[in-house]
Order: C-alpha cells, then structure tokens, then sequence
C-alpha cells in the first residue's frame, strides 16, 4: 500500500523534479526533495518513507541512486534506517512564529475598534488574580487595570476580550472604550510599547462565554492571547495583557505579510 510520503513523493508534479536534465546529481536532487518536505513538516516525526524500490521505480533512478540519496538525510539526523522496518523521519518539525511587523499589529488592532461597537463589562483598577500577578511579577496587594468588553457588529457579538494594563488609571468615563480601542486611551496615557507577542489557539466556549458572545457552550472559539511589553534599559517589562476570544463564524484573525 502507497503510504502518504508515497502519495506526496509520486505525484507527477514531484517525479519530474528530478530529471537528468537538471545539472545537480539525480541523488542528490532526490535528497534535496525529500529534505524539503521533512524540513516543512509535510513528512511529519516518525513517519514511514516509501521503500528504495519504490523510489527508484517511482522516480525511474537507480536503486544506488536512490540509496545514496536517504544515506544523506540518516547523516543528517533526519531519518533513520532500520533492517526489515523501513526508513521513517526521525526530525521533529516546530512551527516557527509568524513575525509582523509592530505597525501592523496596531493597525489590526485599530481596525477591529473602529469597525465594531463595544460593550463595557467591566472597567476598574483591582488586585488581579494570582496568574495575573504571576504574568506582571506583581505584590500580593499590586493592582492593575482591569477592562472587559465584549464588541459586536452587524448586530451579533463577535469577541470577548478581558485585558490588564500596567499604569493605566481608570477613564472619567468607561464609555470611551465603546467605540475606540484601548490602545488609544494607553497612548494618551503614556504607555510605551516596543514588543508585542501573540499567541493563537482554539479552546472550547465555557458557559459564562457563551452566553455572552451567544453561543452554545463548548462551541468552538479562537483564542488570542496578546502581551505588550516595553523595553526599559536591558530589562523588558510586560505593560499589558489580553486575553480575547472570537466566534470563529463571525470573525477571522487574517495577516497580510510582504516577503523581503
């Protein structure tokens, strides 16, 4: 039986990659293909390659050829060869952060606020939970700012977003935050931001996000985790952390990124 790696390797498109015509060795044109795909996590730890046979037929190469080709990727720890077990990938594939642009992120951010309302849950300076105080390295008695809100468009309620801010004292009045985003009221506040991480997930709706973004509980929900840090001298401290939740039917986190 074909196995994935098999399907991938034999498809047309991959056998005609390595060709005579090409000026590189056909050994090492296999190897590079085959390196590619273990590298991208196509072929993912522990998978079964195709036999040598089955290279050397599929790709029409010799079986010498084709036995040069996996001893490069056992050299460089990217498979492992066994007697009567077959050849499977023994690298481990690590998706590596996307990397945007700072501007970009505070674009986004802005144009969620001003194509949204905002409704204010919760808006006050209060001692935070422990994991809270844990994230910001705080005292026992320390306070942050604390704003919940939920936004919706069109009528239906699309994210819930629970933040805590370092330095922020709490607005006059919450309702600035229905139709503007935080991170305005921040900067006319003084907060500085020089690095922002962000963390993607899916997590099921608990009862209490439920009813809020109108849901079933245990609905499907993408969850984005948002810490803002600002550099100060050789240390780097966390300003702000968000912690915000989209009905994946109303909303999609998209990124349009320009390669160099």
């Amino acid at each position: 039986m074909t196995t994935h790696a098999g399907a991938i390797l034999f498809s047309k498109s991959q056998r005609n990659l390595v060709s005579e015509d090409e000026p590189s060795p056909l050994y090492y044109q296999l190897y590079s293909l085959i390196k590619g795909y273990i590298l991208d996590g196509t072929f993912h730890l522990g998978e079964k390659l195709p036999s040598e046979k089955e290279l050397a037929d599929g790709f029409n190469v010799s079986r010498i050829t084709v036995k040069r080709a996996v001893n490069e990727l056992a050299a460089e720890d990217l498979v492992q060869r066994g007697r009567g077990k077959g050849t499977h990938v023994i690298y481990k594939y690590t998706p590596k952060p996307v990397e945007a642009p700072l501007l970009g992120v505070l674009e986004e951010i802005n144009s969620i606020a001003q194509n949204s309302v905002a409704e204010v849950l919760d808006c006050r300076v209060v001692v935070p939970p422990q994991s809270i105080r844990t994230e910001f390295y705080l005292g026992n008695n320390d306070s942050l700012f604390h704003l919940v809100r939920k936004r919706e468009r069109a009528g239906a309620f699309f994210g819930y977003f629970d933040s805590w801010s370092a330095g922020i004292d709490k607005p006059e009045d919450p309702g600035i935050f229905i139709s503007q985003s935080r991170h305005q009221y921040f900067r006319e506040s003084g907060m500085q931001v020089s690095h922002i991480n962000q963390t993607l997930s899916a997590v099921a709706a608990t009862e209490a996000i439920a009813a809020h973004l109108q849901v079933p509980t245990g609905f499907p929900l993408l969850s984005l985790v948002r810490r803002s840090y600002y550099q100060d001298d050789d240390r780097e401290m966390l300003v702000d952390y968000l912690a915000a939740l989209y009905n994946t039917e109303l909303f999609q986190y998209q990124m349009d990124l320009k390669l160099d």
